[in-house]
């Protein structure tokens, strides 16, 4: 029952291959933060040279922050498979967020760094991008939620990965209590209400 889930659409290879990038770069930038980050240090933690790190980002800056610039998602553009279990798909979106996101909050601080223009409102517009985005797969479970009731709930979710990650060193033992707090509260939502309890726990357990 695994779910590639991709809320912004078909794979791009090199967004993805951008995005891994990231995720290679991010222990250096927690180290020594934007500023005091070399590209040559970058280049090396993702097994490149300079000039193949530049293939795929004009700058470091543009490497730093990457991940937060795209995409943009907004209710109608988030993508939900139809093939695919809704339940299927929630569940992968919650492993998504908790992989995801101590990158992503690592990303919204080196903007900061860099001194974003607007970045307090930056910061917000994509904490929100992101409540879309789970409100989006929670009214896919149960369609005849209205969105505000959807993003409500997500944003319950939202604040349970958040404080779980505020220094982006997730541990296994976080990792599981995280998500089986955001697993808790969706059941209360969504259980027997819009799913069957034996369909929603074994979508959650991934059998």
């Amino acid at each position: 029952m695994e779910a590639d889930v991709r809320p912004w659409g078909t794979p791009d290879p090199l967004d993805t291959r951008r995005r891994e990038l990231f995720h290679l770069a991010a222990p250096v930038f927690r180290a020594h933060g934007y500023r005091g980050t070399t590209i040559k240090a970058l280049s090396h933690a993702c097994h490149l040279s300079p000039a193949g790190l530049y293939h795929y980002f004009d700058s470091k800056a543009d490497l730093a922050t990457y991940i937060v610039r795209q995409p943009h998602l907004d209710w109608r553009t988030v993508y939900v498979d139809s093939a695919i279990d809704p339940v299927v798909q929630l569940r992968g979106l919650i492993d998504l967020a908790i992989r995801e996101l101590p990158d992503f909050l690592l990303a919204l601080d080196l903007a900061e760094e860099l001194e974003v223009p607007g970045m307090a409102h930056f910061r917000r517009g994509l904490l929100a991008e992101g409540n879309t985005v789970i409100g989006r797969y929670i009214a896919a479970v149960r369609p005849g939620m209205t969105p505000e009731a959807a993003r409500d709930l997500a944003g319950l979710v939202l604040a349970l990965l958040v404080g779980s990650h505020e220094t982006g060193d997730a541990v296994p033992a976080t990792v599981a209590t995280t998500r089986e707090r955001i697993v808790r509260v969706l059941r209360a939502e969504l259980v027997p209400i819009a799913v069957e309890s034996a369909r929603f726990d074994r979508a959650m357990a991934g059998t």
